[in-house]
């Protein structure tokens, strides 16, 4: 949530913005425009990519301010579109948990973008799937300008995962993870104990050293903009690259300054952002660092950049996939 106590208005979070054109002092300007409760024009140009809150050097939290500001102009997206989606995710009828045991897998409504035996095999053994609108973890609203859907919805969903009864969940989406991280930021008790794919990926390599066969890979790695509202996981990816005997192509947009794959804005909206052209700048950054390919933690992300890679010569691989072939599982 933006904390107007911690925000100095220095206009850095939007000076570093890759897709709208701000330096320090219009940056400052643009935020207290939007703190004295005005909802600019530049608004529409946001991605939504999250990056302003990432290197706000306060952690004030400035995305909540524009997401804020967004819905209440109404001109971010069509409201009806944005009510459509909504109807689209929400749950239909009666929820009737089935006991999930001490370990689960959530796996969203993102099990039906991804090969069913990607959740398959050694590395989820032992875990119950958790499939379906039920467990939609509502993140997508905030990428349409709508702060109101995801609040609303973030509760109920936490307590539908909790009536499974299981004690862990493993979270596959980095939406799913990053909505239960703002859950717990926002003071809500989680009833299991939350654990990213990364987590779980980079414990279980691991445990199993001895099952894994150096895959000799340089990847560039696509960070979802999901993550840059959890961080700290960045380490686990380089865990596990080093772990599974690949390498992390040093590249321009990465890490920090990573670019969104585009995939968040619709169709719509992308072509009004140009996003294509970012799309095309991420992949020729790809190839010029000399990677093999691309690892996706998001499906979303490699749904949107997939193809391009692909006709850059480059092989594209979800990151849990990775890990199957190191332990011969593909």
């Amino acid at each position: 949530m933006y904390d107007p106590k911690k925000c100095d208005l220095c206009g850095k979070c939007l000076a570093r913005c890759q897709y709208m054109d701000f330096d320090e002092k219009s940056g400052a300007d643009a935020i207290k425009e939007l703190a004295s409760g005005k909802t600019p024009e530049w608004l529409n140009s946001c991605i939504t990519c999250f990056a302003c809150s990432e290197t706000c050097p306060n952690s004030a939290d400035p995305f909540d301010l524009i997401v804020t500001r967004m819905e209440q102009s109404g001109a971010y997206l069509d409201p009806a579109l944005v009510a459509a989606m909504h109807g689209h995710f929400s749950p239909k009828g009666d929820y009737t948990p089935a006991p999930a045991g001490e370990r689960a897998v959530s796996l969203c409504t993102i099990y039906s973008v991804l090969p069913p035996e990607t959740f398959t095999g050694r590395l989820f053994e032992g875990l119950t799937p958790l499939r379906g609108r039920f467990f939609f973890c509502h993140i997508l609203y905030l990428h349409m300008g709508n702060k109101s859907f995801f609040e609303k919805e973030m509760g109920p969903a936490i307590e539908r995962i909790a009536a499974t009864g299981a004690k862990e969940v493993v979270f596959v989406h980095d939406d799913c993870y990053t909505m239960i991280r703002m859950a717990q930021n926002a003071g809500v008790k989680i009833p299991f104990k939350p654990v990213h794919l990364l987590e779980h990926l980079r414990d279980w390599l691991k445990s199993n050293l001895i099952s894994i066969k150096p895959i000799n890979k340089t990847l560039a790695y696509q960070r979802p903009c999901a993550s840059r509202l959890t961080a700290e996981k960045e380490a686990l990816v380089d865990e596990i690259f080093e772990l599974i005997g690949a390498k992390r192509a040093e590249r321009e947009f990465d890490r920090e300054n990573s670019l969104c794959c585009g995939q968040n804005t619709g169709d719509a909206l992308a072509a009004r952002k140009n996003m294509g052209a970012f799309q095309d700048k991420n992949i020729a950054d790809a190839v010029k660092s000399g990677a093999d390919g691309m690892a996706f933690l998001c499906p979303m992300c490699m749904g949107a950049l997939g193809e391009k890679a692909k006709n850059a010569g480059l092989e594209t691989w979800f990151i849990s996939d990775l890990c199957k072939a190191a332990i011969g599982e593909i």
